[in-house]
């Protein structure tokens, strides 16, 4: 230990205790240590700190080695809200209005200003009050109406509202609106797409003309709607109804990257909470993903783009072979052996060749197939898992194993045996069975290229597989192979307790699965009694 660290924060007497968290300060004593806390030691302790470079801006980067599923960040929301089009929600308490049942009449609305509401207790809301004085001053009255038998639609009229939380967040909050003015905004990227021309065209002046916030530009109001696409997070709480944007300016500044060692969660409280996947080293760069793992190099790209407005240069999308995977590849269909990539991943308009023989093929040529491709897989029955193997069939020529497309459709396989109609897992075939536990060994070789470690897609994977191999050793007549399957099982359901650990809607599921795999121990142990 260095000698800068032999001194307790507190009192300067010699010390050895370590503070866990940072591992940057030490304490003579427990209590100097939760004195210390409370005198400002909680705001400093982190194990992380903002570093900038000309890649990322500014990011957030490990100032120690960080185990696995140890938490690195919590941040409560600086502001939370509706997204830009979004079904009818409380602005009190952000509740979706029409689940779990549809209203039996027009919606509960603010007595102010007409917004709908859960009841009259969601017109105090912190959340809502301000806009409402705002709104109802301004003689503005919401047309949001309910009408029975109609059904939930998505309602544009919700994209003002976390904007005016943000411009009034100025005077409310100086501080706060300092932080959330000091994020990136790519507002001139983002002035040429569709979305912006027709907020410039209609917002700009409801905000200026009805609401008469007149001292506001159109360019610090539409760079206030760039900081809230390019920085929020989708909030979702599936037990609450709760499916809003947050604003985190902390979390904000992690980076993204295709094969990240984070993942985050939100808790009760509507704090964002980042834990370690993996294992990660003193230097690292944090970040998470904003896509989904299975999509290939150059539909990832294009999303990052359209929505992030900027492009993934992480090591899996310079690597035209993906980690190893080839998502985005295809089979060359002349020399059926080698497979076709780019030239280089990180230029969408690079040429597309062969690894083993002189076919090429442009990158237009390569985007209109995987577009069609794409097309062709979200139209499939998603309660068929007929349709999902026909799919993997009729382009078997063309698509290889671990092509985007394949995985996708082997990945929703995996839900569907076992869970749709007519393949409940007391009613599959053993070829489907069997087929159930071959999907879901394939696809945690791919998870652990891309997105491994305590990953929330591993650990669903994780949780298909134990419950069918829980069902194929209930099904065996063999005590041998029944009990190497639950041993299996068994090993798997404690992973999948470590990975599920901090998320609390899991934890019913998981006792199930552990009540289940106790009974069909004990029943493997009455067998072997008998025999």
């Amino acid at each position: 230990m260095s000698s800068s660290l032999t001194s307790c924060a507190l009192c300067h007497a010699r010390a050895s205790q370590l503070c866990a968290a940072c591992r940057s300060v030490v304490y003579c004593s427990r209590e100097h240590q939760k004195e210390h806390w409370k005198q400002g030691h909680k705001r400093e302790c982190k194990c992380y700190e903002v570093a900038t470079n000309e890649t990322l801006g500014r990011h957030l980067r490990a100032t120690r080695d960080v185990k696995i599923g140890e938490e690195i960040l919590k941040e409560a929301p600086l502001l939370l809200g509706p997204k830009v089009a979004s079904a009818p929600i409380c602005l009190g308490c952000h509740r979706n209005l029409l689940a779990p049942a549809k209203p039996r009449s027009n919606f509960y609305k603010c007595s102010h200003c007409s917004w709908p509401l859960c009841g009259k207790e969601c017109e105090e809301s912190p959340h809502h009050r301000a806009e409402c004085q705002l709104m109802s001053g301004s003689h503005f009255q919401s047309k949001i109406n309910y009408t029975p038998g109609e059904e939930e639609r998505k309602e544009s009229a919700y994209c003002v509202i976390m904007l005016l939380r943000c411009m009034q967040l100025k005077g409310s909050d100086p501080e706060g609106f300092a932080r959330l003015s000091a994020l990136e905004d790519h507002l001139q990227e983002r002035l040429e797409t569709p979305l912006y021309q027709v907020l410039r065209a209609n917002l700009i002046t409801f905000i200026k003309t009805i609401l008469g916030m007149r001292d506001w530009s159109e360019m610090d109001i539409l760079r206030i709607a760039a900081i809230l696409d390019t920085n929020t997070f989708e909030l979702r709480q599936p037990r609450e109804r709760r499916k809003v944007r947050a604003l985190y300016p902390g979390a904000a500044m992690i980076s993204h990257d295709c094969a990240p060692n984070m993942r985050h969660r939100f808790d009760d409280d509507l704090n964002i909470r980042f834990l370690a996947k993996r294992p990660i080293a003193k230097g690292e760069i944090l970040s998470i993903s904003y896509t989904q793992p299975l999509r290939s190099t150059i539909q990832r790209r294009l999303h990052l783009r359209q929505a992030k407005c900027f492009d993934c240069a992480c090591a899996r999308c310079q690597d035209p072979t993906e980690l190893g995977s080839f998502a985005g590849a295809q089979t060359c269909v002349k020399c059926k052996a080698g497979k076709i990539i780019s030239v280089n991943p990180l230029q969408n308009s690079a040429n597309w060749k062969c690894q083993l023989c002189p076919v090429k093929r442009s990158a237009k040529e390569v985007l209109l197939s995987d577009a069609k491709l794409q097309q062709e897989i979200e139209a499939l029955d998603k309660t068929s898992p007929t349709d999902f193997e026909d799919f993997i069939y009729r382009h078997r020529v063309e698509l290889h194993e671990t092509n985007t497309h394949v995985l996708q459709a082997k990945y929703a396989l995996t839900q569907l045996y076992g869970n749709a109609p007519g393949f409940a897992m007391d009613e599959l075939s053993e070829e489907s069975l069997n087929r159930k536990v071959e999907l879901c060994e394939e696809l945690l070789k791919l998870a652990n290229i891309f997105d491994g470690g305590w990953s929330i897609f591993r650990g669903n994977l994780l949780i298909d597989l134990e419950e069918a191999l829980v069902a194929q050793a209930l099904r065996s007549d063999e005590p041998l192979k029944c009990e190497e399957k639950l041993k299996r099982a068994s090993e798997l359901l404690a992973e999948i307790g470590n990975i599920m650990q901090h998320e609390p809607e899991m934890q019913q599921l998981l006792a199930e699965r552990q009540e289940i795999l106790d009974r069909a121990l004990e029943r493997l142990e009455e067998v072997k009694e008998i025999e």
